[in-house]
């Protein structure tokens, strides 16, 4: 019997572990594989610290510094799930000269080298074909389950257009005879009531418990330590009690795909549980 694959699409580092880390254990515990992918070159971001009075501080590094610093704890998280992260590497629509200066990527304008001249950043990825097609491919040959990535709408645009790029290759690829399903995860910070969407688009359709795993979550969330050096403070949405459980992660069905009907593993758990 073929092993069964979930393919998590993240825009950063981080991304996976914060929003479907617990989903990723607990189907890594029943056999799963897990195909760990980035979007951006993580060139941009702040490298955090807690001060000894407690409070959370950064700073703006380079992006010479910073990219291979998120590369490498995205590196390690993903050896914890027992695979190795793919980097897409589409630039991300900004970054930080080595004079502490902040720049935007644009067309023709400014850009660092690591990307190259006129390259689309992740804002546009989703635009070209080839690149569409490159992500397809990966679906294609990889033949996950399921695909989960960010929500269509969110405050980090980032998100939204990672999330575009994976619909289009992922219908790219069900019309290349892909028979998986897709769904959107409900980002974390979609649960801060009313101070970026309200609750118009912080709403879910399914669920997965992940009650049990949520302290190994946490413990994952901690390889991305220049980002979130102290995961025990992060207040995350009470999404468990709506659910009937002590925690969950939430999801949006985009697609349930052309599969057989299965009586257990995550497009199992993912109807029973739908709301």
């Amino acid at each position: 019997m073929a092993k069964r694959v979930i393919m998590a699409v993240g825009a950063h580092a981080d991304d996976i572990e914060l929003n479907v880390g617990g989903t990723v254990l607990k189907y890594l515990e029943h056999g799963y594989e897990l195909v760990y992918v980035m979007s951006t070159n993580n060139m941009s971001g702040r490298w955090n610290h807690i001060r000894p009075d407690g409070v959370r501080d950064g700073r703006l590094p380079p992006y010479f510094e910073i990219q291979p610093q998120r590369k490498k704890e995205a590196a390690a998280a993903a050896a914890f799930f027992g695979t190795t992260a793919i980097h897409l590497d589409h630039p991300q629509r900004h970054y930080t000269r080595a004079d502490g200066s902040k720049a935007e990527v644009c067309y023709g304008g400014d850009r660092p080298d690591c990307v190259k001249e006129n390259e689309p950043t992740i804002l546009t990825a989703h635009e070209h074909p080839a690149l569409v097609k490159r992500l397809a491919d990966l679906i294609l040959e990889k033949d996950p389950e399921v695909v989960l990535t960010h929500s269509p709408v969110m405050v980090d645009m980032e998100h939204t257009t990672t999330c575009l790029l994976v619909a289009k290759a992922y219908a790219m690829a069900v019309e290349a005879g892909y028979t998986g399903m897709m769904a959107n995860w409900l980002d974390i910070a979609c649960g801060t009531p009313i101070l970026y969407y309200g609750r118009t688009f912080s709403r879910w359709d399914s669920f997965v418990d992940v009650t049990k795993y949520w302290a190994r979550k946490l413990d994952t969330v901690k390889f991305h330590a220049c980002q979130i050096p102290d995961p025990s403070r992060m207040e995350f949405p009470d999404w468990g009690p709506a659910c009937g459980c002590g925690y969950a992660e939430c999801f949006t069905v985009a697609h349930w795909g052309k599969q057989p009907h299965y009586t257990a593993g995550l497009a199992a758990e993912l109807a029973a549980n739908q709301r």
